[in-house]
């Protein structure tokens, strides 16, 4: 079995070991009509604490993971270990597909002795291939788990919208993005909390919109998008589309400056967004790129979730072979709508960002501007590194462990150099991932203490941080937080604005691929690297005023 996570204050670890004392002894108590051969067999290979936090919904129902995976599990595609994937053992041993025996037990007891491997070369990217669907089987997978919300009337917005602008406001502000951000976690959310702040200060009125039922797609279907509303950060409701536009078609009387600024579109309709700004009369907007919607179907911009290879242009080969350039809707060309509808300013994180929007040439803005959202100030002397000879290097990985952020990649490391003694692996951040060697503490930064991912690189020592992202970041705020608290960061080529910083601020590496990767951690070039650092350096961040810094009053 995998060595289980080492225990933290803030994780499953302890739920973890209960379960995995009491599968064996739940099986052999009671009846069952599964073979305690199989189940003996399969329990020596089997990672509960994998199971668990990879599938949190058995943790949630209080099953026994092992029995789950021998009865439904494995026809779910359901994965024993992270070293084990049932997707691929039947796809590529078709004779064990129609036995209908158990995949796993089949791998454990005769296929590994029959040279047979338990998971693909390409590791996470099989995985993410074989489940890759038809972009219009992944939206109605999406509308299936939708559960209705009834829509709030028409007059409470009327109502709480004058109210607010009437009590102290004249500039009205639309903001749109692609969740309620004030209840979900990641870095636009928590910029979105400051910039709500920042805004308030300056004596506008931020109304923002986010759709109700997430998408990671416009929403092209032509049935009426129900919006969450937001004012000054605070709910507001549910509401039709058609009332939102009833309600700002007089709100000029309300408010004689009226903007808008575009954070995110995943789960709008196009179409519905041109109408509520044009019913405000709002006469600026702006345009963030936080990702890549407006330029291709997969707003990461990989070819088929796994792959960085540029924009894809119709007709290439990286256009062909992608199942989200096959969808029968295009993004470029909904989003042409509000370039070409109002003039825009775009707003870009960083200049690698803008350099990728700017070569694929589809929509113009009326100008462009990058403004970051933090920068670097050295906090006090630097202090002497304390990476010495004989202490185990710290890495971790910053950040919600998910593939497009270099996770898989991280876990691969670990499970290649886990008992290694050179290397002592970390994980800070939400969502802990069982079934690996890492230590784990949970770090959820918000609006109160944004610092706190600072904090924890800084009190944790972390030597260096993985930030192998697959696609190419348009900012990255984990990555500053790692330097500022003295980590080192390695990444790859691909990982966009973690690129640029990483060589023009440093410390850090970028490497070609995961090959090299994983050859600098084992012939300890990694070592030699952190160790040759002299001193580490704390900083400070300082957070940008993002859209205000455009707007009139800003600073």
């Amino acid at each position: 079995m995998v060595r289980a996570a080492a225990p933290s204050d803030s994780d499953t670890t302890s739920f973890a070991a209960r379960l995995v004392k009491k599968a064996a002894s739940r099986f052999r108590r009671r009846e069952s009509d599964i073979d305690p051969n199989v189940v003996d067999a399969v329990e020596k290979g089997f990672d509960v604490d994998y199971y668990i936090t990879a599938y949190p919904d058995i943790a949630a129902a209080g099953v026994d993971p092992v029995e789950h995976y021998l009865r439904h599990g494995w026809r779910e595609g359901r994965n024993p270990s992270l070293a084990f994937s049932t997707r691929f053992y039947l796809e590529n041993y078709p004779d064990v597909a129609a036995a209908e025996v158990n995949p796993f037990h089949h791998y454990l007891t005769a296929g590994k002795a029959e040279g047979r491997i338990g998971r693909h070369e390409l590791g996470f990217r099989w995985d993410i291939l074989s489940r890759l669907k038809p972009v219009a089987d992944q939206i109605a997978e999406y509308k299936s788990h939708r559960s209705p919300v009834a829509s709030d009337p028409r007059a409470l917005l009327q109502s709480r919208l004058a109210q607010a602008l009437a009590k102290y406001r004249t500039k009205l502000l639309l903001s749109f993005s692609h969740d309620d951000y004030t209840q979900h976690v990641g870095g636009v959310q928590l910029l979105l909390r400051r910039e709500v702040e920042l805004l308030r200060a300056d004596g506008y009125l931020q109304m923002h919109f986010y759709p109700v039922h997430p998408l990671p797609f416009l929403d092209t279907s032509g049935e009426p998008v129900q919006l969450g509303v937001l004012l000054d950060g605070e709910p507001v409701g549910v509401f039709d589309p058609e009332d939102i536009v009833a309600c700002l078609t007089h709100a000029d009387a309300l408010a004689h400056d009226r903007r808008f600024v575009i954070h995110n579109l995943l789960g709008h309709n196009m179409d519905q967004v041109i109408a509520i700004i044009t019913a405000s009369d709002a006469h600026q907007g702006s345009f963030w790129i936080h990702d890549f919607a407006a330029l291709y179907n997969n707003f990461k911009l990989l070819r088929n979730d796994v792959e960085y290879t540029g924009v894809p242009k119709p007709g290439t080969l990286s256009w062909e072979l992608c199942e989200f350039a096959r969808a029968d809707f295009s993004h470029r060309d909904e989003f042409a709508k509000l370039f070409d509808r109002f003039a825009i300013d775009l707003l870009s994180p960083s200049r690698s960002a803008l350099a990728i929007w700017e070569e694929a040439g589809i929509h113009v803005p009326r100008s462009s501007r990058v403004i970051p959202h933090v920068t670097l100030r050295e906090a006090g002397a630097p202090r002497s590194h304390e990476a010495e000879e004989g202490q185990p290097l710290r890495v971790g990985f910053i950040g919600y462990p998910a593939d497009h952020k270099g996770w898989s990649v991280f876990e691969e490391l670990v499970l290649k150099l886990g008992d290694d003694p050179r290397y002592e692996f970390h994980h800070l951040g939400k969502g802990r991932r069982g079934g690996l060697p890492v230590t784990y503490r949970e770090v959820v930064a918000c609006e109160s203490e944004p610092d706190l991912m600072r904090k924890a690189t800084a009190v944790t020592r972390l030597d260096v941080a993985i930030m192998w992202s697959i696609w190419p970041e348009t900012f990255c705020l984990t990555a500053y937080e790692a330097l500022a608290g003295g980590a080192a960061i390695v990444t790859n080529k691909c990982a966009g604005n973690v690129v640029d910083l990483v060589e023009e601020i440093g410390p850090g590496v970028v490497l070609k691929n995961e090959a090299d990767l994983f050859a600098a951690f084992e012939t300890g070039d990694i070592l030699r690297f952190a160790r040759a650092r002299r001193s580490v350096q704390h900083c400070h961040l300082e957070y940008s005023a993002m859209t205000l810094e455009l707007l009139e009053g800003g600073a």
